[in-house]
C-alpha cells in the first residue's frame, strides 16, 4: 500500500477534511464496527483510492475525526475558563467550569458513547485518547495554578473532578434517574470539588 501523504494544497486539505467529517458522521450514526472505508469515501464524495492516499485505514480516520472533535470542544472550554475574571472566587470558578463543560459536551453525547465503545476494544485508540485526556487535565491544572490553587496531588484531584463533572453531564443528557434533583446533584459536585481543591 502506498504511503499516506499530508496535504499542503488547499484542494487536497479540503478533500482530507471531507473524509474526516464523513468518517465522524458515519461513526456517530452507525458505529465504528458497522462503518467501512468505502462508505466513508462515498459519503465524502471522493474515490476510495483518494481516501487511502490520506489514511491507512478507518482506525486512522476514527482517531483523526474524534481527536478534532474533542480538541475543538476542550479548546473552547479552556478558552472560557481562561477568560474568567481573576478575582473570581474558587466556588464560582468551579460553578462556571461545570456549566461550561455541560453546555459544550452535552451535544456530543452520542459521539462520546461511540468513543467509549471503541476504546474498550482497541488499544491504539485507547492510548491515543488517554493521552489527549491527560493533556486536558494538565491544562485545567495549569489554569488552577494561575489562580493560586496549589494543593497537593493537583493532577489527580483534577482527574477526579473531571469524572464527577462528566457524570453530571451524563445524568443530564443520557442517563437521567427518576427521583434525583439535578440542581442538588450539581451543587453537591461543586462542593466536593471545592473541598478537594481547598485541601
Amino acid at each position: 500500500m502506498a504511503k499516506t501523504r499530508v496535504p499542503t494544497q488547499k484542494r487536497s486539505i479540503e478533500k482530507r477534511e471531507k473524509i474526516v467529517k464523513a468518517g465522524f458522521d458515519l461513526f456517530c450514526e452507525k458505529g465504528y464496527y458497522k462503518t467501512n472505508t468505502a462508505e466513508i469515501a462515498k459519503y465524502a464524495g471522493v474515490s476510495t483510492g483518494a481516501l487511502y492516499s490520506y489514511f491507512e485505514d478507518k482506525r486512522q480516520i476514527f482517531i483523526e475525526s474524534f481527536h478534532q472533535h474533542l480538541d475543538a470542544i476542550s479548546s473552547a472550554l479552556l478558552q472560557q475558563l481562561n477568560s474568567l475574571p481573576e478575582q473570581l472566587d474558587l466556588s464560582t470558578f468551579i460553578g462556571k467550569w461545570i456549566e461550561g463543560y455541560i453546555d459544550l459536551y452535552a451535544k456530543s453525547n452520542h459521539a462520546l458513547v461511540q468513543l467509549r465503545l471503541v476504546i474498550v476494544d482497541d488499544e491504539e485508540i485507547n492510548h491515543h485518547f488517554s493521552d489527549l485526556e491527560n493533556t486536558y487535565f494538565s491544562n485545567i491544572a495549569d489554569i488552577l495554578k494561575t489562580r493560586e490553587i496549589t494543593c497537593g496531588d493537583l493532577f489527580e484531584k483534577v482527574y477526579v473532578s473531571c469524572i464527577l463533572i462528566d457524570s453530571l453531564r451524563q445524568e443530564k443528557t443520557s442517563f437521567s434517574h427518576n427521583g434525583l434533583n439535578f440542581e442538588i446533584l450539581q451543587e453537591q459536585v461543586k462542593q466536593n470539588i471545592l473541598k478537594m481543591l481547598s485541601d
